[in-house]
């Protein structure tokens, strides 16, 4: 705050001197009592009194009357402004985004939804831990980012505790299938790989990659056996193709060479033996193409005949209701994972179109790997279809509608 003095009209004024000397914070809102003795402001948020005769400040202490001892509790009944929804791996949970911040309710109808934010700032980007009991998303804080991007945060429901994950930025988190390593992006230019275990990150590939929220959602992709990545980039003229990397670290090897711009949603079958992802031109319909592996051989009804003359499993006995309730059971193993082998030798040759017939949009791989779900556009309506990867099916594939909506 600066003060110029007049002596009188018509008189020039005097020269204009400081009043205050903070080194930080703003000023505002500046006012003169009468007798030009008191001048209070707005400084950091609070009430500021100065004193012009000796120059001393201090801030007002001001105690609100009646206010609550702690923070409060509000119920809201939120129908609309849902961003984004995912859902646990266990399919028991959901987790969304109201308003800016993140909420978890039960997957069953009825359920109350628990509120896991509370911030000035908005979350996105929500990914579930495969337990099911650990949750990531991106959050803007206290305008820390300055400008360049959210950062991770971890919150755990065994403990009701957030945690912050890294200090730089990233988005479009995803966990390895294991729950060992979170792989996430920055700034579009490299992807991550972060050790849960150890709280350490190392970059895994450089790469002018695509991010939400104007481009991707699903840029890259695990494996199932956590031990490679298919991500999708910017190449040659800016054609977008599908590379995968070892986990690991080492380096990447493209698996698609089509001559297109647009390229997306790339998805690893369950049993690792193939990849899918969109592509297409700007003008033309997208579609789902599909990378084997390893060379494709073909399936038989015939198959199917001879596993009926595999030995059968041995038959239950009745046992004593008492001791079936006394005995304790035992967890059901998990089951083993595919390793998951690519042979990149003659792997240009093994591209092929699933031929849908749609526009493609998002798709994504039902877990026991027998249905695409994709959105398509069809005219002027976009809705949800499947597609059967059944090889042994008795009927050629056809795209089976979904929904019916004007969204």
């Amino acid at each position: 705050l600066w003060m110029q003095e007049m002596s009188g009209p018509g008189a020039q004024a005097t020269a204009p001197r400081p009043l205050t000397r903070f080194t930080d914070g703003r000023v505002l809102w500046p006012t003169l009592s009468r007798d030009g003795r008191t001048l209070v402001f707005e400084r950091g948020f609070g009430v500021w009194k100065l004193d012009t005769v000796s120059g001393g400040a201090a801030e007002v202490p001001i105690t609100l009357e009646g206010a609550p001892a702690g923070p409060g509790f509000e119920h809201l009944d939120l129908t609309s402004d849902f961003s984004q929804t995912a859902v646990s791996p266990d399919g028991k949970k959901v987790a969304f985004l109201a308003h800016g911040d993140v909420f978890a309710a039960p997957a069953k109808e009825g359920g109350t939804a628990a509120r896991l934010t509370e911030t000035a700032g908005p979350e996105s980007q929500l990914a579930w831990a495969p337990d099911s009991r650990r949750l990531v998303y991106v959050a803007d804080r206290d305008g820390d980012n300055a400008g360049d991007g959210g950062r991770l945060f971890l919150y755990d429901f065994a403990t009701n505790k957030e945690t912050r994950l890294t200090d730089g930025p990233a988005d479009t988190p995803r966990f390895s299938p294991d729950g060992k390593l979170l792989a996430f992006q920055r700034k579009s230019r490299a992807l991550y790989v972060l050790d849960l275990a150890t709280g350490k990150e190392r970059q895994l590939v450089q790469a002018l990659l695509d991010e939400p929220p104007l481009g991707s959602e699903r840029p890259y992709e695990w494996s199932p056996d956590s031990r490679w990545i298919a991500f999708v980039s910017f190449g040659d003229r800016l054609f977008r193709n599908v590379q995968v990397v070892p986990a690991a670290g080492g380096t990447p090897r493209p698996v698609s060479f089509v001559a297109n711009l647009g390229g997306d949603y790339v998805t690893w079958s369950p049993d690792g033996k193939f990849l899918l992802f969109v592509t297409g031109q700007r003008t033309e319909n997208s579609q789902i193409a599909r990378i084997d592996l390893q060379p494709r051989t073909p399936k038989f009804p015939e198959d199917q005949f001879r596993d009926l003359f595999q030995p059968e499993p041995p038959a239950k006995t009745d046992a004593d209701p008492k001791d079936v309730a006394a005995k304790k059971p035992s967890p059901a193993p998990a089951p083993a994972t595919q390793k998951t082998e690519i042979d990149f030798d003659g792997i240009r040759r093994r591209l092929a179109f699933l031929p849908t017939g749609l526009d493609a949009g998002q798709a994504v791989i039902s877990p026991d790997g027998k249905w695409l779900v994709l959105t398509a556009t069809v005219g002027t309506q976009s809705n949800l279809y499947a597609w059967s990867l059944d090889e042994l099916a008795k009927e050629p594939p056809v795209p089976k509608q979904l929904t019916s909506t004007p969204g």
